[in-house]
């Protein structure tokens, strides 16, 4: 049997527990099948790291075609610091929770899944064997998905459970496959990796004043009017999720150049 994604194991066995309350003896069995799943995705960096980007996707809503396009993209990026073979690798270990009649529940979810899949898989194979067509009709999928509203789902495990170990190993991760970039660059890529929003609120600001003095610092005439554009242009960026990550970098470019 093919190794399935975690989105689909994780709603098998949501199904499962919901079905136990009304079968008083499948209770215990129920949930000992989901102490044993948390306790393995808890154990595994690579699933800790899916079911993140599975939730995330699943959840969320974005009506700005742009905007949804680039958070899909953002998620699917995390992936980049690993093989197709040690994703699949990690999913082995969810083989015992599956089973091919199983699959088939719940239809429209499994096809978010599947297509969430395909963009992950896709993203990580070699240029001459990308599915192009596969990747369009995924893609669709998942962006007509997050530009639908919706409720957050009660029925998926919580996220806090899940151990922010896969930060520090997405961190390691990156540092080797990146290993070109200086110490500047590197920290600050893992101070966005690592940061929670106010932390990245607060990083902002301070590059704001940061660029700003040096900005205002700079003494050169022919230059003033670009120099008070820029100033204001700053001074205009204000914390928002989907952005914060982009403006800290386009910040720390300028301070770079400026010093």
């Amino acid at each position: 049997m093919k190794n399935t994604n975690i989105g689909i194991v994780n709603l098998i066995i949501s199904n499962k527990l919901k079905g136990s309350y009304f079968n008083t003896n499948l209770i215990e069995e129920s949930k000992i099948i989901t102490s044993n799943f948390f306790d393995i995705v808890k154990s595994s960096p690579i699933l800790q790291l899916e079911f993140k980007v599975f939730n995330n996707i699943e959840n969320k809503c974005i009506e700005n075609d742009v905007v949804a396009t680039k958070y899909i993209d953002n998620n699917i990026k995390l992936f980049e610091v690993y093989t197709i073979q040690e994703i699949d690798k990690e999913r082995e270990k969810l083989n015992i929770f599956v089973n091919e009649n199983e699959i088939k529940l719940d239809n429209e979810k499994v096809k978010l899944y599947n297509a969430i899949d395909n963009l992950i898989n896709e993203s990580l194979q070699n240029y001459d064997s990308i599915d192009v067509d596969n990747i369009h009709e995924s893609f669709t999928l998942v962006l007509n998905h997050i530009k639908t509203p919706k409720n957050l789902l009660s029925e998926n495990i919580d996220e806090k459970s899940i151990n922010e170990d896969v930060i520090e190993i997405a961190v390691n991760k990156f540092n080797e496959k990146y290993e070109s970039l200086n110490e500047d660059d590197k920290n600050l890529l893992t101070t966005l990796i690592k940061s929670n929003d106010e932390e990245k609120q607060n990083l902002l600001e301070t590059y704001k004043t940061e660029t700003i003095t040096i900005l205002e610092n700079i003494n050169k005439d022919n230059t003033k009017d670009s120099i008070v554009k820029a100033i204001q242009k700053i001074k205009e960026m204000v914390y928002k999720q989907n952005v914060v990550d982009d403006n800290i970098i386009s910040l720390y470019e300028l301070k770079k150049e400026l010093l």
